[in-house]
């Protein structure tokens, strides 16, 4: 190797040393910045590194970190989806991603963010919140906004300005502009001014703040305030800045002082204040008895924590945690204590993103706190809400479209429309129509909104203006369907209460009442319809049953093609008739005709029975009832002959239970005396009775309970007269259910619990 070889691979190991060496010095200072809190001044270590070496997942954790911290969303934003790729071992990352993202307003991307640090942290508070709090806002998203928000004007700088009260002719508010040479002075975690107490005057608009006291504004940070109702004593946070070294933390302590002439005097420092841990944000109460206010202390779920201290005589007392209700691992401040509510700020509970404001009453025992929700909260920090009155205030917020890093808005109340809702039940001919469109119209016949009735026919709109009248219209073109249905207004269990007035074919008129008074109607009676009814089961496809996908709708027709009833296909081409009077032929029809499709019959456990035979007019045959049956001739309520298969389930509206109870109840009775009606008639035939539980429970429980329903099923038959050995009565616990316990989320699905909580019965013939 020549001496030039030499020499110039020593230069490069002498260049990449160098620049090693230096990148690791920048890495050290930045580290050093950041530990101290000063963000700004670590970011640009950082930057300075990574512009060396963009793979260091320290200065990539961290950079994103102090703009997180700074509020600089979008720049964290892009550093925590390096960091995420650089270090996905790391799962904090995913926190801090998620949480920026929710910040930026990008929910959805943020939840799939949350769900991997959950993957990571199964038993994680926060995690499992974040989620939560994905879901929630999709719900608030839909809700009316009941206040309306402005930004004040001739107040908010392009510093922070914030947390404002109404105080004689004006309001006093924290502010971080620099107005002096006290001000002058930049605090390092954000090279902002020291924040001071100042006071705007309120003619017709505010006029230019000035500082609210001289006694009160000190060479550090000073606010925000709290002033008691006779405005004789205030109280406020402060900062000291006391220089004990690096390791010292200059912590937030409350003060007060009283009003002698114009000046505040005697400026005392709270008996709970310390040099170990913060005390911030009081609030006073209208009686001047309870002092609330926000601290790290020892002992609280995490953060800073809601505390209150009750005054005896020139004492105040104990701290007092609000309890885990309103405190969580992360961080509440900023209480406001009015009419025995108390409004504070949290990044700890399910809210839009950074702190939203949260409303919990006394007299509730500090339980169930509530979000204000958009448009007082948002996906930046709100916080720091005053009422003026009971309708109208302000908050402050970093919410896109400020002046300033914080800004004050005020807010007012609006009295919202009272509204109600409605539930409905479409029939045909006695049967319920599933799958039928209907539009809700207003009094000028403008369509608002449209719905798709269920698979028993029913349908629900809500947020009705109330007393307000509105049309329904069925979204069909048969003339026989519209003129022959019927629409029924039901109840909150679903049951028929009021026929709704037809106006035409298919369009029917309602006014919006209170929804409590169709629970006070009497139940409609139906001695008219049949007791006895088949549910019949199919699917339809064109080479192998599921290959199919198209939802088609299916009919049921007479003779003559009128349609008799209606069902939709689902994804797989199943279909169910759920009420259909037990014939022995039925006549089926496809909404869109082709010859193509096939179509079977199959049991409730999807057992193929038959094929439905194609006829040459389109429409599909099916024989309930072949020579090869055993058939049981039956005697229905009205004397009618008709005629079922050995061991075929019927319904007489199935038997339903409250959870975890087997008691007959008013709803249940009119049932089994349907049964007990069909007994009567016919002397030769006997019922098998089953009884079924939701999933809720031990198998163990769930057997016995629905035991327990079968039996008390077969006491009230035997109590009108029926012979008990005409009943075979049969427990199956959770084994059979008729609906899916849970949601495909995984989430508590109570309207199939409701369904799987039954009796049924089988006609037999008694030997």
């Amino acid at each position: 190797m020549t001496q030039r070889v030499v020499r110039r691979i020593g230069i490069i190991l002498v260049v990449v040393f160098s620049i090693h060496s230096d990148s690791f010095a920048q890495l050290k200072k930045a580290n050093s910045y950041f530990k101290q809190e000063q963000f700004n001044d670590a970011i640009k270590y950082y930057s300075k590194v990574l512009k060396k070496d963009v793979s260091n997942a320290e200065a990539t954790q961290n950079i994103a970190f102090a703009y997180r911290k700074l509020k600089d969303y979008s720049n964290a934003e892009v550093y925590y989806a390096k960091a995420t790729e650089i270090n996905p071992d790391e799962s904090t990352n995913f926190l801090y991603y998620g949480q920026t993202l929710k910040n930026n307003n990008k929910v959805r991307e943020a939840k799939a963010q949350f769900e991997k640090f959950v993957a990571k942290n199964p038993n994680s508070f926060m995690g499992k919140l974040m989620v939560q709090s994905c879901g929630d806002i999709r719900d608030w998203e839909v809700e009316d906004k009941a206040y309306e928000i402005s930004n004040v004007e001739n107040i908010n700088t392009k510093n922070a300005d914030f947390c404002p009260l109404v105080y004689e002719d004006g309001i006093v508010f924290v502010s971080e502009r620099g107005v002096d040479l006290v001000n002058e002075n930049h605090y390092g975690m954000s090279n902002k001014p020291y924040l001071s107490i100042f006071f705007a005057k309120q003619d017709k608009q505010y006029k230019k703040a000035k500082r609210f006291s001289s006694q009160l504004n000190s060479l550090y940070h000073d606010g925000p305030i709290s002033i008691s109702s006779d405005g004789k004593t205030i109280y406020f946070t402060r900062v000291d800045k006391i220089e004990q070294g690096k390791a010292y933390t200059n912590r937030l302590k409350i003060y007060s002082a009283n009003l002698e002439g114009k000046k505040w005097k005697n400026v005392t420092p709270f008996t709970h204040n310390s040099s170990s841990y913060s005390v911030a944000h009081p609030w006073i109460s209208e009686d001047g008895k309870q002092l609330f206010f926000a601290s790290d202390m020892q002992g609280g779920q995490g953060g800073m924590d809601i505390y209150v201290s009750t005054k005896n005589g020139e004492e105040w007392s104990k701290p007092v945690s609000l309890g885990k209700d309103v405190n969580t691992p992360e961080n509440e401040v900023f209480p406001y204590y009015k009419n025995k509510v108390l409004y504070f700020s949290s990044d700890g509970h399910s809210g839009y993103g950074g702190l939203d404001i949260y409303s919990v009453n006394q007299l509730d025992k500090w339980k169930n706190p509530v979000n204000l929700k958009a448009p007082l909260n948002s996906s930046k920090d709100d916080f720091g809400i005053f009422y003026k009155d009971d309708e109208s205030g302000y908050f402050s917020s970093n919410r896109e479209g400020g002046l300033g890093s914080d800004d004050i808005y005020s807010f007012t109340w609006h009295t919202l429309t009272p509204q109600t809702e409605m539930s409905g039940l479409l029939e045909y001919e006695k049967l319920a129509s599933a799958g039928t469109t209907i539009n809700l119209l207003d009094e000028n016949d403008n369509i608002v909104r449209t719905t798709v009735t269920d698979e028993y026919g029913k349908f629900k709109f809500d947020k009705l203006d109330l007393d307000k009248n509105y049309l329904l219209s069925i979204d069909a073109t048969d003339d026989s369907f519209l003129g022959g249905s019927n629409l029924f207004m039901t109840n909150s269990k679903g049951e028929k209460v009021l026929l709704a007035n037809k106006l035409g074919k298919g369009k029917f008129t309602f006014q919006a009442l209170p929804y409590e008074y169709y629970d006070g109607l009497e139940l409609l009676k139906e001695e008219d319809e049949s007791l006895f009814t088949i549910s019949v089961f199919g699917q339809i496809y064109k080479k192998l049953p599921g290959d199919y996908s198209g939802e088609m709708e299916v009919w049921v027709v007479d003779d003559e093609g009128n349609v008799i009833g209606k069902a939709t296909a689902d994804k797989d081409g199943k279909f169910s008739f759920d009420k259909l009077s037990p014939d022995e032929q039925y006549l089926f029809m496809l909404a869109e005709d082709d010859a193509l499709l096939n179509m079977i019959i199959v049991d409730e456990n999807g057992n193929v029975l038959e094929a439905a035979k194609r006829l040459i007019d389109g429409k599909y045959r099916y024989v309930r009832l072949d020579a090869e049956q055993n058939v049981i001739t039956l005697i229905n309520e009205i004397d009618e002959v008709i005629k079922i298969a050995e061991n075929e389930n019927f319904i007489i509206s199935k038997v339903l239970y409250e959870y975890r109870s087997a008691e007959i109840n008013e709803t249940a009775a009119k049932e089994l005396n349907k049964l007990v009606l069909i007994l009567k008639k016919n002397k030769d035939i006997g019922v098998e009775l089953s009884s079924h539980t939701d999933s809720k429970g031990g198998d163990k429980y769930n057997m016995e309970l629905s035991q327990k329903r079968a039996n008390k099923a077969v006491e009230y038959v035997v109590s009108k007269g029926i012979n008990a050995a005409k009943i075979v009565a049969k427990g199956f616990g959770e084994t059979q259910p008729v609906a899916p316990n849970e949601l495909p989320n995984g989430k508590d699905n109570p309207e199939g619990r409701a369904k799987n909580r039954r009796t049924e019965f089988k006609v037999i013939k008694l030997k």
